[in-house]
């Protein structure tokens, strides 16, 4: 044993373990320099613990994405119960000495190595059947605990890298898709002398599934509509573009709003399978006959105040996707009269909380509707943001945020000049 060496060979080994420390050290880091892969990484570990240090039997965990994994093993022919050891190891805060009330198969070992990096367990390294002969045990572990920590934060440096090259890659795409639904926004609204249309669009995330258009169909008529896609993110964006793309080549050949409503149930379906849905208002506005027609597939309704006062739309139809063909669309008519404001708007505005938790809802739109339907739409909307933003305390909406206002007036005094509405990212103030 290591006390009965005589001094001169007690130097000597000593000497020789520095020395293949130091070799270790150097081939590793080396490796590490190069860029050398995670199997590659774990291959000279287990070598230079198996065939340098005399260990006899070893087992390294390393955390994955959402687990963890055993990546390399010495001296084990059978198949450890990870769910169970990991939660004995993750016991241990410091290099230990196994417990002798620990479970069976890790008592097997003699040495448990945790590294940590900011608090957080990236690696646990169970060593076992050290050879003992001729070297300071102590000494030896803790050259593997040190060779163990620069292994596994190798490694966790080359993971955390990975994760970071694909959330750049992810921020490319999601930055490509946003421009992508920027040119899905209408730019150019199509106006007259006493007709004017504002809106305002946000999604929560850099794309969203919220969707608002204004179309002009030629002798004095005009679509308004929007829609609200179940779900966030890019997969509700995908199914808004789809959904863009149908109606506006249906918009022209179902004129009709029944039938342009049935028709793009249909082709909705088509694309989801009835996986997701659409809430959906549309409204056609005719200057000649002084008519709004509209038709509302289960979404918000939209306050519409007229010479006949306050209604909500609320007539239609079910949500689009959730059938292959809907049997009965209601289509409701408004007239218009000499003067009347539309507010369109999705659920992020009716289910934003106020600052007690409370949810907006139909009684402050109708409210701020009635005490500001003498302003024009891109005052309008501009006040009304800033409002829900005063009782809600907070600049960031946890939905996509979508609504558009129209402003009818016959004698044109309402209409402060020809003002574009407001693209994806841009805040009213």
């Amino acid at each position: 044993m290591y006390d009965n060496l005589s001094k001169y060979d007690r130097l000597e080994n000593e000497l020789k373990l520095k020395q293949l420390q130091i070799k270790s050290l150097l081939t590793i880091t080396q490796a590490i320099n190069e860029n050398v892969s995670a199997s590659g990484l774990f291959s000279m570990y287990r070598t230079f613990l198996n065939w340098d240090m005399g260990v006899g039997k070893m087992a390294l965990f390393t955390a994955e994405e959402k687990d963890w994994a055993c990546v390399a093993q010495i001296g084990i022919d059978y198949q450890l119960d990870e769910r169970d050891l990991l939660e004995r190891i993750l016991q241990y805060k410091r290099t230990s000495p196994v417990k002798p009330d620990d479970l069976d198969y890790l008592r097997e070992f003699e040495v448990v190595i945790p590294v940590y990096h900011k608090e957080v367990p990236i690696a646990f390294a169970l060593i076992g059947e050290i050879k003992e002969e001729g070297v300071d045990i102590y000494d030896q572990i803790q050259f593997i605990n040190t060779i163990t920590n620069i292994v596994a934060v190798a490694i966790e440096n080359k993971r955390l890298f990975k994760q970071q090259i694909e959330q750049e890659r992810l921020k490319k795409s999601l930055q490509l898709a946003a421009e992508m639904q920027r040119m899905l926004i209408p730019d150019n609204i199509p106006e007259t002398d006493e007709l004017q249309f504002d809106f305002y669009y946000k999604p929560h995330f850099n794309v969203g599934g919220d969707y608002i258009d204004v179309i002009g169909l030629g002798e004095d008529k005009y679509i308004v509509c929007i829609a609200d896609v179940s779900g966030k993110g890019v997969a509700a964006a995908l199914l808004m573009a789809n959904f863009q793309a149908l109606l506006r080549s249906m918009v022209d050949k179902f004129r009709n709003l029944d039938v342009l409503v049935q028709n793009l149930n249909e082709g909705v379906f088509r694309i989801t399978k009835g996986d997701k849905f659409i809430s959906f208002f549309i409204g056609c506005l005719d200057m000649k006959s002084g008519t709004l027609e509209y038709v509302n597939a289960g979404h918000n309704p939209p306050v519409f105040v007229g010479s006949d006062g306050i209604e909500w739309l609320t007539g239609g139809c079910p949500v689009l996707g959730v059938v292959e063909n809907l049997q009965v669309v209601e289509k409701g008519v408004k007239i218009i009269g000499g003067e009347c404001t539309m507010f369109c708007y999705t659920d992020g505005i009716s289910e934003y909380e106020d600052e007690r938790g409370g949810f907006l809802g139909r009684e402050f739109i109708e409210k701020f509707t009635l005490n500001n339907m003498d302003l024009d739409p891109v005052r309008f909307n501009k006040r009304f943001l800033n409002e829900v933003k005063e009782i809600g305390g907070q600049e960031n909406f946890k939905d996509d945020i979508a609504f558009v206002t129209c402003v009818y007036d016959k004698t044109g005094n309402r209409i402060r000049g020809k003002k574009k509405g407001k693209k994806l990212d841009e805040k009213v103030r």
